[in-house]
């Protein structure tokens, strides 16, 4: 299935430290974790000896994600709410007899675009005719396989580890847990996670929560699922490394789940939504708690995500998409 895929696993088979010196055991189980790695086929071979590392932050930086990924949901839904009235004040518009006429002049006008044809069908009228899940799909397919031909040419690969990849190791921290979503290590990592967050995008966008509410959800859920890694990673003190969309996808997932339980128009239905959600939650909790080592999971993620996409459907939508867009929409109204 799809995951968040960590660029070096976390081993527990550590040497035996009676014999040895501490230096010494923590340079042969490095050696270890290297080769256990290489063997995987991991596209990023290590995650300690890149340019961009450093030690294991303190748990103090933290401080600097949270508030870094409440300032990216604050920031993301007030725009967002601007975008939203402006493109209802656009409908409002387009519904006025004026624009009639205006249309049937610039139709004249148009140029080479309208020339274009898909199968027989002009290109401008296919694009107008889809609805915004098939075009959000479209934008997140897209910027997630250019991200992942930039890590194919070499001379970007300082620049792709530092700012593509989430680490609690790294110079840079905040940037990271946004771009490391976009961020894939195989081609089968980026289907994978394509195809499910497509599914869910495609029923959640046009049932639930529009274009504009959808990407300050997104990049929102992004963050906070980015923070539960690195947390994760600083309790275990770790320079593991991860990336991929699962995380964010998480949270579409349960936000979806959890809006059925209220819509759904039969009982069977609601059961259903309510019981996988709080399966996905047991699920990666009792994951994170084993430690699966082997499996290059970023469980930590999927939970940050799952967690956050069940908060905002039970409270977080009221807040950022009621009280907080009407208060933004009114500021707009009143200048």
């Amino acid at each position: 299935g799809c995951c968040r895929q960590s660029v070096r696993t976390i081993h527990f088979n550590k040497p035996r430290f009676d014999s040895l010196s501490r230096d010494s055991a923590r340079n042969r189980l490095r050696r270890q974790e290297l080769k256990d790695t290489q063997k995987s086929g991991s596209y990023c071979e290590y995650g300690t000896d890149l340019p961009d590392s450093v030690p294991v932050r303190p748990a103090s930086d933290l401080l600097k994600a949270l508030g870094f990924s409440i300032g990216v949901g604050a920031v993301c839904f007030t725009v967002a709410s601007l975008s939203d009235w402006q493109r209802q004040k656009t409908m409002m518009n387009q519904q006025s007899p004026s624009h009639a006429d205006n249309a049937i002049k610039d139709s004249s006008q148009k140029g080479l675009l309208t020339d274009l044809e898909f199968f027989g069908f002009p290109v401008e009228n296919i694009y107008q005719q889809l609805i915004y899940g098939p075009k959000c799909v479209m934008f997140l397919i897209a910027s997630n396989a250019l991200v992942f031909l930039l890590w194919r040419a070499r001379g970007l690969k300082p620049m792709m580890h530092r700012y593509f990849t989430d680490s609690f190791a790294s110079k840079s921290l905040l940037s990271p847990m946004i771009l490391s979503v976009f961020s894939h290590a195989t081609p089968s990592h980026l289907r994978n996670n394509m195809l499910y967050i497509g599914a869910f995008t495609l029923f959640s966008v046009d049932t639930f929560l529009g274009p504009d509410q959808f990407a300050a959800f997104y990049l929102t859920a992004s963050a906070f699922s980015s923070l539960a890694s690195l947390a994760y990673f600083a309790v275990l003190r770790s320079p593991v490394r991860s990336l991929g969309a699962s995380g964010a996808s998480a949270g579409l997932f349960t936000y979806t789940l959890c809006k059925m339980t209220y819509d759904a128009p039969l009982l069977c239905f609601q059961l259903f939504a309510a019981g996988a959600v709080l399966g996905k939650v047991v699920l990666e909790l009792a994951h994170l708690i084993k430690g699966f080592p082997q499996t290059k999971i970023g469980h930590a993620s999927h939970l940050g995500g799952a967690l956050f996409g069940i908060a905002y459907a039970c409270w977080g939508e009221r807040l950022m998409w009621g009280w907080w867009r009407k208060h933004v929409q009114e500021n707009v109204k009143e200048e």
